[in-house]
């Protein structure tokens, strides 16, 4: 299994190398968004710092205006110098000749493998990863090209020592740096922060409570996580401004999860994220997956502000924003409007939001009710089994059992998932085993079928004709519950009624 997660990973990575694209996700049942609410809370802050940077003259902003265009100029120019990679393969006279064929049997040989590990299917991954990289190595690459491929080696490369426990000397001569995260920072923009999250009068605050109280029902796993990769105490409180420590929660990025992480990124830390299962929402999945994905960052950029700034804004961004302004710090960023806003009050928000979890009181926070910490029994599932036979056996019921696994999205456990690891309330381990070896039938529903939906076919006409309910089939399409209106050609899950299957 360690050696197939590895390829997983490796083939990740190496799909960035010929632009493939993602997989598309289905995980949208039971979201929360919270977006609208930090959006609010940045605009406070702006128009608070608005209100300071009216009082520049016009002078030093003419000067600051001229400074961008300068820079744009040189970023254009500089992007003129160095045509991109694919640039450069159109303009190949044999472009439509053997290269572009090279560059297809490539694409299909990843594709294969990736699929392969998606799947499960892992008889046929490392040939394919093998062939792959055979083509790549048969392209006629010019100089250009190769420096263009050489940061997503270099990124492979990192994982791949990561995996396997391989450090470089220089993280190694920095390990005391990355104990800790500097809350050192602007004070004026600090004590900004500081107000919005604790201003009885607007929402920041209620929102700050609610994520404090949320996060006594994870707080010892992430801890430990956070202890087994070496990385800071502090980010335990990163959920904070992510997701209030929602595992339900989507961005409108379709970034998901406590810690919100998107798609691509999450399945090349492992993740898996298919129709059955988004295991974004998996807290201690998640959490690894985050640990992982933060420990790169640290390692790459050398600097915990830029570390989270980068989880903010990716890091491929974030580099080019350095390069851009020149910039030796995140506050040099923020004053020369040299990243996004979101990313600018990405370091301030967190550094209050640690702040305020170390001492809730001195910042008003009182008789703060932490949840209970998230306990479970752990069982192994090699089967598909129906989430109805799961609580019966555990003796409880079906919301509980979603509860203790938000990452499954189906009405059941995960088709082609071995050992696939469910979680049932505590205690219950030993009667789960006692009464799911009496069960017949581990999925007894007359099963499913996929249907494409007709022009102007609405859902209470399909309930209809396969004899079951609305409720049931939105249920087994979670994007239906946010979406209106159905559209031609969608596929919708069905499990007919039996009374469907009787009249057949």
């Amino acid at each position: 299994m360690l050696k197939n997660f590895k390829l997983f990973l490796i083939l990740s990575v190496t799909a960035g190398m010929l632009f493939l694209a993602g997989f598309s996700v289905y995980a949208e049942d039971d979201e929360q968004n919270i977006e609208t609410v930090q959006t609010e809370q940045a605009e406070q802050a702006e128009e608070m710092f608005d209100a300071e940077e009216e009082d520049v003259s016009e002078e030093q902003i003419e000067e600051k205006n001229g400074t961008k265009k300068e820079l744009a100029k040189e970023v254009k120019e500089e992007k003129k110098e160095k045509p991109s990679f694919i640039t450069n393969y159109i303009s190949k006279k044999n472009s439509k000749g053997k290269t572009k064929k090279l560059i297809m049997q490539a694409s299909d040989e990843l594709n294969g493998a990736v699929s392969g590990c998606i799947e499960g299917d892992y008889e046929n991954v490392e040939e394919k990863f093998h062939n792959f990289l055979d083509k790549i190595n048969s392209l006629d690459l010019m100089p250009e090209e190769i420096e263009f491929l050489l940061t997503d080696c270099e990124n492979m490369l990192r994982k791949i020592k990561n995996m396997n426990d391989i450090y470089v000397n220089k993280n190694n001569l920095y390990r005391s740096k990355m104990s800790e995260i500097p809350l050192d920072y602007d004070d004026i923009v600090i004590d900004k922060w500081m107000n919005i999250y604790t201003n009885e009068k607007g929402t920041a605050k209620n929102n700050m409570r609610i994520a404090l109280e949320r996060s006594g029902k994870y707080r010892d796993m992430i801890l430990s996580i956070l202890k087994e990769y070496d990385l800071p105490e502090e980010l335990l409180y990163l959920p904070v401004i992510e997701s209030y420590f929602n595992n339900n929660c989507v961005s409108r990025a379709k970034a998901v999860g406590m810690w919100q992480i998107m798609a691509h990124r999450g399945q090349a830390l492992g993740l898996k994220i298919n129709y059955w299962i988004d295991e974004r929402r998996d807290p201690e999945k998640a959490t690894r997956a985050a640990a992982k994905y933060l420990q790169e960052l640290f390692f790459l950029l050398d600097d915990w502000h830029f570390a989270l700034s980068a989880y903010n804004r990716g890091e491929y961004g974030l580099i080019s924003d350095l390069k851009f302004s020149n910039s030796s710090s995140m506050i040099d960023m923020k004053n020369r409007n040299a990243t996004p806003k979101e990313t600018q009050n990405y370091v301030p928000q967190f550094i209050v939001a640690v702040k305020i979890a170390k001492d809730p009181e001195k910042y008003g926070f009182k008789n703060l009710r932490f949840e209970e910490p998230f306990v479970y029994d752990t069982v192994i599932i090699d089967k598909v089994i129906d989430l109805k036979i799961v609580a019966k056996c555990a003796g409880t019921t079906v919301e509980k059992i979603k509860e203790l696994n938000p990452a499954l999205l189906a009405w059941c456990t995960p088709h082609g998932y071995k050992n696939f690891e469910l979680h049932i309330p505590e205690g219950t381990k030993e009667i789960f085993y006692e009464n799911i070896v009496k069960e017949k039938d581990l999925n007894p529903s007359p099963g499913f079928i996929k249907y494409k939906v007709k022009k102007g076919e609405y859902l209470e006409k399909i309930a209809r004709d396969f004899k079951t309910t609305v409720n049931a089939i939105k249920e087994d399409n979670p994007k239906l519950k946010k979406q209106k209106y159905l559209q031609p050609n969608q596929i919708l899950v069905i499990r007919p009624g039996r009374k469907y299957y009787n009249k057949k």
